[in-house]
């Protein structure tokens, strides 16, 4: 179930940066993460409820920081497994994707990680070969167990079904 994004949003095709989310259950995302915050830079794993953000679940997964640049996979959601063909739970982060892709995931880990700030990424899923037509964007939220160093990425992703004309 992808979440409107208008045409000239669809010209993206080598993933970019976003300044903020534009899809809507993205922007909630973003938005109760926020809530969480308060004056702090980032919320505790701890403070997310499942239960306040039900809708939001199929398009979750949570990366759990083991050290630097070694990530796993906490959670996925239903709507990423049915994208992805599989759960990768426990799994290392980008384990089911390309060598490229997965350096390049990890590298935004990296950043949020490192900056304690949130990123938003938007393009085409050029991460699962057989897919790579579909748009994605995804949001990628720091948590913090002490308030100073991140210990879980909290990350939304949505996919569209767009197809360009042929």
């Amino acid at each position: 179930m992808w979440h409107a994004m208008n045409d000239r949003d669809r010209i993206v095709t080598e993933p970019i940066f976003l300044a903020e989310p534009r899809d809507p259950l993205l922007r909630r995302l973003y938005e109760y993460w926020r809530g969480l915050c308060g004056a702090r830079p980032m919320p505790r794993r701890a403070e997310v409820d499942p239960t306040a953000i039900p809708k939001l679940l199929p398009y979750i997964v949570m990366y759990t920081r083991v050290q630097p640049r070694v990530y796993t996979i906490r959670l996925v959601g239903e709507e990423v497994v049915n994208f992805a063909g599989r759960n990768a739970t426990g799994e290392p982060a980008g384990a089911i994707m390309p060598p490229r892709a997965a350096a390049i995931l990890n590298e935004i880990l990296d950043a949020v990680a490192s900056e304690k700030t949130p990123k938003f990424r938007a393009g085409k899923a050029h991460w699962q070969p057989n897919k790579s037509y579909r748009d994605f964007e995804a949001c990628f939220l720091p948590l913090s167990d002490d308030g100073e160093s991140v210990d879980i990425i909290l990350c939304g992703i949505t996919f569209s079904d767009f197809r360009a004309p042929v």
